[in-house]
């Protein structure tokens, strides 16, 4: 890796964790999954995922301490960002089908923040699962929401820095 393509991914890492901090304290909305989604479409795989893990880092580092919920965290969003990347060439085309991506994921990572419940008992993870059902499916549909409203001058803006700095 190339020292530029080094200082999009801290760049990438410290807006992700601005974000991700930013929004958890007003509750339901989580943007951090239409952050993760428009760096990965814009940027290469490589550098979006990478980005991701960064911020990953930052927030064990900085906020959570290790827990099991921060290494969810480190397990979702690199995951999620190799997803959107790998899918990268269909789903810009349709912005009806990215704000329903966006919104299922970010859906889901409300699901999947759940299971480290199991850790105590099979009981409470699905009495978790069971009550955290309408946080996620408020977080999903606000998350619609902002894709539907910031995808395009988001990207817009993200592809001319991207085209500056010719990664």
């Amino acid at each position: 890796m190339t020292v530029k393509e080094l200082c999009v991914i801290a760049i990438i890492g410290a807006i992700e964790f601005v974000v991700f901090t930013s929004f958890s304290f007003i509750l339901y909305l989580e943007c951090i999954t239409f952050t993760v989604l428009i760096f990965s479409v814009v940027f290469p795989i490589k550098i979006a995922v990478s980005g991701a893990v960064v911020f990953d880092l930052l927030n064990i580092v900085l906020i959570q301490g290790i827990t099991p919920w921060s290494l969810c965290y480190l397990g979702i969003y690199p995951v999620y960002s190799w997803i959107f990347s790998t899918w990268k060439q269909p789903l810009p085309k349709k912005l009806w089908l990215l704000a329903f991506v966006c919104a299922f994921f970010s859906f889901l990572t409300g699901q999947l923040l759940q299971l480290p419940f199991l850790l105590f008992s099979k009981t409470l993870t699905i009495l978790y699962l069971i009550l955290g059902l309408k946080t996620s499916l408020i977080q999903g549909a606000l998350s619609a929401m902002i894709c539907l409203f910031l995808y395009h001058p988001t990207k817009k803006a993200l592809c001319a820095i991207e085209r500056k700095l010719d990664l």
